[in-house]
């Protein structure tokens, strides 16, 4: 007892908590296989564009940061005929078809204005397409595309 409290000690002094791990944020499967798995660090290491647009869930033009989702899928590349399977924390699942990432910046958005998104605020990833540079996303089905609390894209 008193080595684990020693231990439990120790680590609470460097700052971190006991059994602390990386928690998976983002899960990506291609067909039945997990190919990767992001924590918050390993998926802000990833290249990251901005999207400055608006959507029928922000009040006014915003700022969204975050890799591409064509980029979550490179080998093989994403075909023009896959389906994207996205699942949010809650289960509920959305399907969009894999042209919507070739075709368009469609982003996983891990900051709004700057700041990480927390679960709280849509987060930690949000599905976000560049609405505002492209006339026809403006159709309601896009809004609908439009997926916070991402938490796994599976390719069919």
């Amino acid at each position: 007892m008193k080595r684990f409290l020693a231990i439990a000690a120790m680590t609470c002094s460097l700052g971190a908590p006991i059994g602390a791990a990386a928690q998976t944020v983002l899960s990506v499967v291609d067909g039945e296989e997990v190919i990767a798995e992001f924590d918050r660090d390993a998926l802000s290491q990833l290249e990251t564009i901005e999207v400055v647009t608006d959507n029928d869930y922000v009040s006014e033009v915003t700022r969204f940061t975050g890799p591409l989702l064509r980029d979550m899928f490179t080998d093989p590349p994403l075909d023009r005929d896959d389906e994207l399977h996205l699942t949010a924390l809650n289960d509920y699942t959305v399907v969009i078809p894999a042209s919507d990432a070739i075709d368009y910046d469609v982003i996983l958005a891990t900051h709004i204005d700057g700041k990480p998104m927390s679960v709280r605020s849509k987060g930690p990833i949000w599905v976000i397409y560049p609405m505002s540079d492209h006339s026809e996303l403006s159709e309601a089905s896009y809004n609908d595309r439009l997926i916070w609390q991402l938490a796994k894209v599976t390719r069919k």
